[in-house]
């Protein structure tokens, strides 16, 4: 099994550019059909200022190890001309509408589209299940047609409610969102909204915790099926954990106890038939 590592792709939503950074699973020769494959896209952290590569291409690889596609969004960040919503948004659901024209070329289960995010790219994400799962709050921001929907969502030390911690300052969250309606992501969400797995750490001292907690508290009310881990301890935007996401000399990227959030994932997204058991 070969992957197409990091293939770029420019899509646009209206008159604004953005790129998607793909990891393609090549078809086994040795197999008389391809296989469908699901696939995930993710949305790394950096407090709407950048992207960082920690949560990028390892992730997208360990993704790929378990047999699925994966993109990297690039979505708008704050600039000189933009803020980040509603075009975060609006680029996310362009993406998944691209997926349509690709499922026969690269062999996409379009039924089992996961999406995956971490730190700011969470509140990407989870504004997503929130907003734009729920056709009447959708058609507000995004006027086409969602020719796909996720199955689910991945959430690592998520920001869902900027009135809680972070940002610290309101005028950074008046740059990431004029409108306070994209603030709080847990106050839209619906019966619409997707399975999902969330894992932070109690100890997390830029994003509070209780983010996760509101969250899920929410998708509990609505019967909504979720999985949260809570780890006692360890710093904000671990990633992996491991040495493999280790910004060199900084200890605070490493936590071996939190490292099984992975292996906790991996057997939620067979409990949801993302993946086979075997």
């Amino acid at each position: 099994m070969g992957v197409k590592i990091l293939q770029k792709q420019e899509l646009a939503y209206q008159d604004t550019k953005f790129n998607l950074d793909t990891y393609w699973v090549d078809p086994i020769a040795d197999f008389g059909e391809p296989t469908q494959r699901p696939l995930a896209i993710i949305c790394p952290g950096g407090a709407f200022k950048f992207l960082t590569d920690r949560e990028a291409q390892p992730i997208a690889f360990k993704f790929n190890a378990l047999g699925m596609h994966a993109l990297v969004l690039d979505y708008q960040l704050i600039d000189d001309e933009h803020t980040v919503y509603p075009l975060a948004l609006q680029e996310l659901a362009t993406t998944l509408n691209w997926l349509k024209t690709q499922s026969d070329v690269h062999n996409i289960d379009l039924s089992k589209v996961v999406l995956v995010g971490f730190s700011a790219g969470s509140h990407v994400v989870a504004n997503f299940n929130s907003i734009m799962l729920d056709p009447e709050q959708r058609t507000k921001v995004f006027a086409d047609d969602l020719l796909v929907e996720p199955v689910a969502n991945v959430l690592c030390y998520p920001v869902i409610d900027m009135t809680i911690g972070w940002p610290k300052e309101e005028d950074w969250a008046m740059k990431i969102a004029p409108d306070i309606y994209y603030w709080q992501a847990q106050e839209h969400l619906t019966e619409h909204g997707k399975p999902t797995f969330i894992w932070q750490t109690v100890t997390d001292a830029t994003v509070p915790v209780m983010n996760s907690i509101i969250y899920a508290q929410k998708m509990d009310m609505l019967n909504i099926p979720y999985e949260m881990h809570l780890f006692g301890s360890g710093a904000h935007g671990l990633s992996l954990g491991t040495y493999v996401t280790q910004n060199p000399g900084n200890a605070d990227n490493l936590n071996e106890y939190d490292t099984k959030w992975w292996e906790l994932c991996l057997n939620w997204l067979k409990l949801q038939k993302i993946l086979p058991k075997q």
